[in-house]
C-alpha cells in the first residue's frame, strides 16, 4: 500500500469516526450532515493526498450561508455540524461542561469548542459580541481568530447586558493555528489575498505596566507576558501603559480607542484563567457583591471589548490552564494581518502539554473499548 492509499484510508477513518461521535453527542451538536461521507469520498477522489478539515457552524442566523459555502469550496474543508450556542448568547453555557477544566462551559460559541475537543471537528465558525469566540477558545486551550476588523461580521445590531450596541464579529476556533489562518483567509475575501503578506514596518504594541493589574491567580499581568515580550521584542516597538481600569467594559472601550488614536497597531494582554476562579457572566454579576465578585474573578479583560471596538483579535493558548495571550489590532486589513502574523510568532513560544494533545486532539481517535 503506497502513501496515497494510506492517506485515503486514514482520512476516511477520521471522517467516519467523527460522524459516529456527532450522532452520539446529545449536548454540543444540534445537527450533523450525513452528506459529509459522500463529500469526503468525492474530495479524496479528486485530491487523494488531501488532509480533510471538518468544521462546524454556530447555530445562529448571524453567520451568512454564503460564508459556509465559501469555506466548503476550499479544498478539503467539509461542513459537518451545526454547533450548540449558549441560551440567548449567555457568556456561560449551563448546559455544557468544559471537557478540559470540568467547569461550566464558557459561551456563547460553546458547542464549537466542545466538538473540537471531542474529536468531532477540527474547526468551528462562531460569532463574538463580547468575547463569545475568544473566551471559549482560551478556556479550552484552542486557537482563535475573530476578524471583525477585517470585515468579517454579522448583520444585526444587538445590545449587550450593559446596553452597549454592537454588530457581532465572526471568527474561527481550532486546535491548529494554521487551520485558523487558512479559514480566515478564505472567509474574508474571494480574491487571492494572503494574510501573511503585509508591511514589514516595525509594529507598535501596547502592553500593561507592572503592578497595574493582577490576574485572578495573583500573577501580575505584565510579568505573565515576560516570555512573550522576550520572544517578539526584536520585531516590535513596545509601549507600556497603566491597565488598571480594563476590568470594566465601559472603561475598557474608550481606553482601547484612545490607544488606537495614538498611531498604535496592537494591544497585547494575558487573559484568564477563564471561568476557573469565577464565572464571567453578567446575569450573575448583577446579584450584589457576591455576584459581582464571581464575575470579576473570571479572568476576562479586553476580550470582552475586542468586537465592540471593531478590532481583529487573536488568542494563543499557553501552558497554563485557561490562560491565553490576546492580540487586539485596530480596524483595518493591514492591522489585522499584523495581528495574525504576531500570533504566528507568539504561538511558537508555547506548546500545550503532551497529555492534552494525546487525550483530546489525538485521544478521541481511539475510543476506549467498554464491555458493550
Amino acid at each position: 500500500m503506497d502513501s496515497t492509499q494510506k492517506n485515503i484510508l486514514m482520512q476516511m477513518n477520521k471522517v467516519s469516526k467523527a460522524v459516529l461521535k456527532a450522532k452520539e453527542e446529545e449536548g454540543s451538536v444540534v445537527y450533523c450532515r450525513k452528506e459529509i461521507l459522500e463529500e469526503a469520498v468525492i474530495t479524496l477522489e479528486e485530491n487523494p493526498d488531501s488532509s480533510l478539515v471538518l468544521f462546524g457552524v454556530k447555530n445562529t442566523e448571524e453567520i451568512d450561508k454564503k460564508l459556509v459555502e465559501r469555506l466548503k469550496e476550499n479544498n478539503g474543508y467539509l461542513f459537518h455540524t451545526i454547533d450548540k450556542m449558549s441560551e440567548r448568547g449567555r457568556a456561560i453555557d449551563i448546559d455544557l461542561i468544559n471537557p478540559l477544566t470540568g467547569r461550566v462551559m464558557t459561551g456563547s460559541s460553546s458547542g464549537g469548542c466542545v466538538n473540537i475537543l471531542k474529536g468531532i471537528n477540527d474547526l468551528a465558525i462562531g460569532t463574538d459580541g463580547g468575547g463569545s469566540v475568544l473566551a471559549p477558545a482560551i478556556s479550552t486551550g484552542l486557537f482563535s481568530i475573530m476578524a471583525k476588523g477585517m470585515g468579517l461580521k454579522g448583520t444585526s445590531i444587538k445590545a449587550s447586558t450593559d446596553n452597549i450596541k454592537f454588530t457581532p464579529g465572526i471568527g474561527v476556533i481550532s486546535h491548529s493555528y494554521d487551520i485558523c489562518k487558512s479559514a480566515i483567509e478564505t472567509l474574508i475575501t474571494k480574491k487571492n489575498v494572503s494574510i501573511d503578506e503585509n508591511k514589514n514596518e516595525k509594529i507598535k504594541i501596547v502592553i500593561p505596566k507592572k503592578e497595574s493589574i493582577l490576574l485572578p491567580n495573583g500573577i501580575d499581568m505584565r510579568e505573565s507576558l515576560n516570555g512573550v515580550i522576550d520572544g517578539i521584542k526584536d520585531s516590535v516597538e513596545i509601549i507600556e501603559k497603566d491597565f488598571n481600569k480594563i476590568e470594566s467594559r465601559l472603561e475598557a472601550i474608550p481606553f482601547c480607542e484612545e490607544i488606537f488614536k495614538e498611531d498604535i497597531d496592537i494591544i497585547i494582554t494575558m487573559e484568564g484563567p477563564i471561568d476557573i476562579y469565577g464565572l464571567g457572566d453578567s446575569v450573575l454579576g448583577t446579584w450584589g457583591k457576591v455576584g459581582s465578585n464571581i464575575q470579576n474573578e473570571s479572568g476576562k479583560y479586553l476580550l470582552k471589548v475586542a468586537n465592540m471596538i471593531d478590532a481583529t483579535a487573536v488568542t494563543i493558548p499557553t501552558r497554563e490552564l485557561g490562560i491565553g495571550v490576546l492580540i487586539i489590532a485596530k480596524k483595518g486589513l493591514e492591522s489585522g494581518k499584523s495581528a495574525i502574523k504576531l500570533g504566528d510568532m507568539i504561538r511558537k513560544l508555547y506548546s500545550v502539554p503532551e497529555l492534552y494533545s494525546r487525550y483530546f486532539i489525538e485521544g478521541y481517535k481511539k475510543k476506549n473499548k467498554g464491555f458493550i
